[in-house]
């Protein structure tokens, strides 16, 4: 009876040890929301509301990788410390002002209505785990639509991949992903002739 007390009494203590030798630490991680950019040529004279970035629900705070045979799956123990969505938000609002090329850039319902608005959608921002190796993905989807009648002004989808220098290196490669596909819109908006356009048909409005 003695015997089986103690044995008894030991089962909390050994389902401890086998938890803490069995814990695993998650790991949060940051993007670089400033992407350098290259300096616009001309300011064009718009205002542009920039929207909340739309993403696919799998988009959260876990890491998402897929393969080529369409298995895909999350990491448990390795976060955003944001949903990549605000991530993308924030570096669309930093570059785009840092181009310098709109004469005001804001988050949409910010300020004085603009005279366009982006519209951003996420259409990858994956690991992907290839015979290759490890590749990180940053897909966007960009809109300028007009905010007096909706009509698109400028479209544009990037799609940018980037090898990893080796595991554990993911974040540093979607960094280089994100920073590509962000360069790649806005340099592609600097010679929209529909934008020249719209600025040339605003200016003379313009007190």
């Amino acid at each position: 009876m003695r015997s089986l007390v103690k044995v008894l009494m030991l089962f909390p203590l050994l389902t401890v040890i086998v938890s803490c030798s069995t814990y695993m630490q998650t790991h949060y991680y940051v993007m670089n929301t400033e992407p350098d950019v290259p300096q616009a040529g001309a300011t064009l004279p718009l205002r542009v509301g920039v929207n909340d970035v739309r993403a696919p629900s799998r988009y959260q705070d876990q890491m998402f990788y897929r393969t080529p045979d369409y298995q895909a799956g999350f990491y448990e123990y390795s976060h955003w410390v944001e949903p990549p969505a605000e991530m993308v938000k924030k570096a669309l609002l930093h570059s785009l002002k840092a181009s310098g090329l709109f004469q005001r850039v804001e988050s949409l319902g910010v300020g004085a209505r603009p005279e366009l608005v982006l519209q951003a959608g996420i259409d990858s921002f994956d690991q992907l785990v290839t015979k290759e190796g490890l590749f990180a993905e940053c897909a966007l989807t960009l809109n300028l639509g007009r905010s007096d009648n909706g009509e698109l002004v400028w479209t544009h989808e990037s799609r940018v991949r980037v090898k990893q220098d080796g595991k554990g290196q993911f974040v540093a490669a979607m960094n280089e992903a994100m920073g590509k596909a962000i360069r790649e819109a806005v340099t592609d908006m600097e010679g929209s002739e529909a934008l020249r356009e719209m600025a040339q048909e605003i200016a003379p409005n313009e007190e």
